[in-house]
């Protein structure tokens, strides 16, 4: 046995998935969608969509990005008319037009 013998490391945690979840146009409606986000207490990431341009400042298009086991909680708060996966078929059952 070697002195020089190297320590077990505990194993790592799995990488986190991103998913995306919005567009912004600018910095401003990014930052307002991503409070949205975090009085929820869901993690997100804002990121520049395009090639960064110091005259530009706040101005570009971005991204928002969470975790993907959170994505559809964070669409559904972030607009809450889109219908979710798998309840097309069930958003027209009730109404006056699937009934005639």
């Amino acid at each position: 046995m070697s002195i020089f013998r190297r320590r077990e490391r505990p194993p790592r945690p799995e990488p986190v998935r991103w998913a995306k979840v919005a567009f912004a146009r600018h910095q401003p409606e990014a930052e307002m969608l991503a409070s949205l986000l975090a009085e929820l207490e869901i993690p997100v990431l804002v990121r520049r969509t395009t090639v960064d341009v110091p005259d530009m400042l706040a101005g570009g298009p971005r991204e928002l990005l969470v975790p993907a086991d959170r994505a559809l909680e964070a669409r559904a708060l972030l607009d809450p008319m889109e219908p979710i996966e798998g309840e097309e078929g069930e958003a027209g059952r009730g109404t006056p037009e699937s009934a005639a």
